[in-house]
């Protein structure tokens, strides 16, 4: 399929996070919007209900922020598997029923960093709000049991630094995070430099080791470390052909990789477990695969445009409805085929 054909049959990106909504066309390398808006239900709510909220939301998004009639268009829509199947299936309901899309490509946004690269076996790590989480991928095939939660997210940063500045409102400790999140290396002091901020001043040192403990803790005691978290799920498959095939392509997602010396940390993390707490496996070698920078965090419509192959992926509006309204199921998430070429 040529890039032309591939852009026009593809021309909206909806990717939902579990704290922001990016939203783009397929021809972007950046989203237009991104959004600080989830789409969970609450647990006392409706589907009636759920789905007028849904409605709402998309009419905001796509209505007034975009300025995008979607009647008639097509939606790539990136799946999320740590989020609720259902939101996916009333999001769909919505978008054929209330908004007249034409289809509905479904993609799975965990592993797609990955295809960008060029590769079809190895492992995506999420520096994600929420949490860290890694996801593996062999010959173009999510593996299940080597896919999960290794640590904590940006959330986590987050009221570490609010404690240091309660008076701070969420937008502003996002603000300060922008612009001064920095993780330290072992044996680092502090330096005493202080951030002069409108109502408080704080050490870089001391931001800086909020940063450093939610990523890099003390395992030993049971704190998050997303090396330590990263290299217990690769230790868990038992095949080391398989395990050195995918490790040579770890490609690393999310807000949080743009932390000044988080990369350099974790390589040298992985060095440091590799000789003492995984020592069965530290023949193998690791690669951190460099994703084009101004891509990195938007797998929606990077990729897109890049790949071939998912036709096998589309739900039209009459499909939609032969499945008795029903878009994708967990299943569907974890039996993801390769989109392979």
């Amino acid at each position: 399929m040529s890039l032309d054909k591939q852009s026009r049959q593809y021309e909206v990106i909806l990717e939902i996070g579990c704290a922001y909504t990016k939203v783009g066309f397929s021809l972007d390398t950046q989203p237009k919007k991104v959004i600080k808006l989830n789409f969970e239900k609450p647990l006392q709510k409706s589907r009636l209900s759920y789905e007028l909220t849904v409605e709402e939301k998309l009419y905001q998004i796509f209505n007034v922020d975009m300025v995008c009639n979607l009647k008639g268009r097509s939606v790539a829509l990136i799946y999320n598997y740590y989020n609720n199947e259902e939101m996916y299936n009333v999001i769909a309901y919505v978008l054929f029923y209330k908004f007249e899309v034409a289809k509905i490509a479904f993609l799975i946004g965990n592993i797609l960093p990955l295809y960008m690269t060029g590769h079809y076996s190895g492992f995506v790590i999420d520096l994600g709000y929420n949490a860290s989480t890694v996801s593996a991928v062999y010959d173009g095939y999510s593996l299940l049991h080597q896919t999960g939660y290794i640590g904590e997210g940006g959330k986590d940063s987050a009221k570490r630094v609010q404690m240091l500045l309660p008076d701070y409102s969420w937008e502003q400790l996002e603000d300060i995070a922008v612009k001064y999140s920095k993780v330290l290396n072992p044996g680092d002091v502090d330096e005493k430099q202080k951030i002069k901020l409108r109502h408080a001043e704080i050490s870089e040192f001391e931001l800086a080791k909020c940063y450093t403990d939610t990523y890099f803790g003390n395992y030993k005691e049971e704190e998050s470390n997303i090396a330590y978290g990263f290299l217990k799920i690769v230790s868990q498959i038992k095949d080391r052909d398989i395990i050195t095939k995918m490790a040579q392509n770890i490609v690393i997602t999310g807000g949080a990789r743009k932390i000044p010396n988080l990369l350099l940390r974790f390589k040298n993390e992985l060095l440091q477990l590799l000789e003492s707490e995984f020592s069965s496996i530290r023949n193998i070698k690791f690669y951190i695969t460099n994703l084009i920078a101004q891509n990195s965090s938007w797998v929606g419509g990077a990729l897109i445009v890049q790949i071939g192959g998912y036709d096998r992926f589309i739900v039209t509006n009459s499909k939609f409805r032969e499945n008795g309204n029903m878009f994708c199921t967990r299943s569907d998430a974890y039996n993801f085929i390769s989109i392979k070429p």
